[in-house]
Parts: C-alpha cells; sequence; structure tokens
C-alpha cells in the first residue's frame, strides 16, 4: 500500500505527522511505503493536487476529504478538526480509518 505524504517547505516534515503515520499503519495492521512529497510552491501544488501541508493520501485518496476533495490547492498550512480541536496535522484515527477503507475496497476487488 502506498501513502504520500505532502508537505511543504515552509512546514517540513513535521514529528507529529510522522507519529500519526506510524500509530495509523500498525493499527490498521498495514504493509505500506511511505512517500515523502516537498511541495515547493503553489503552481507546485496545484500539480500535486496539494490540499495544503500537510496532505496525507492512502493510495491516492485524501484521508479527510476520501474522494470529495475541494478544488483548493496550497502549499500553505492546512488544519485538521481533530478530538483535540484544530491541528495542523491529521489524528492518526482518521489516517488508520482510510487505510482501513482502501484495504476493504482491494481485498473486495481481488474477491471479484
Amino acid at each position: 500500500m502506498k501513502i504520500e505524504y505532502q508537505y511543504s517547505r515552509a512546514t517540513g516534515r513535521q514529528p507529529q505527522v510522522e507519529e500519526a503515520l506510524m500509530l495509523a499503519i500498525e493499527a490498521a495492521g498495514a504493509e505500506a511505503e511511505v512517500v515523502y512529497t516537498e511541495v515547493q510552491d503553489s503552481e507546485d501544488a496545484k500539480q500535486r493536487r496539494c490540499l495544503g501541508s500537510p496532505t496525507i493520501r492512502v493510495e491516492g485518496i485524501d484521508v479527510e476529504y476520501g474522494e470529495r476533495e475541494p478544488e483548493e490547492f496550497t502549499s500553505g498550512t492546512r488544519y485538521y478538526n481533530t478530538p483535540e480541536g484544530w491541528k495542523p496535522y491529521p489524528h492518526a484515527r482518521l489516517i488508520a480509518n482510510t487505510i482501513v477503507e482502501v484495504m476493504h475496497r482491494q481485498e473486495k476487488a481481488a474477491r471479484g
């Protein structure tokens, strides 16, 4: 399974995001490759469909919006609604839920 972590030069790779990713992968029992992509500027964000830094996608699916992504791309800071309030990183549960959903889709597709 491929998980993409998009981040801007301004925010960099955040330890809270790294921790949430590892917790989510472990909780979901998934084998995943995390691919790190630095988004250079707003034009690069548009080309990469980056919804802000950080953007986490599981097999191309955004952990917050799923397949209903807005058409607003930015390399600026992205905020997520977490159980502790608005944070500049997603909660591990949000990531894990997306991983589990993608795993179920893949299993269903494999069964035909």
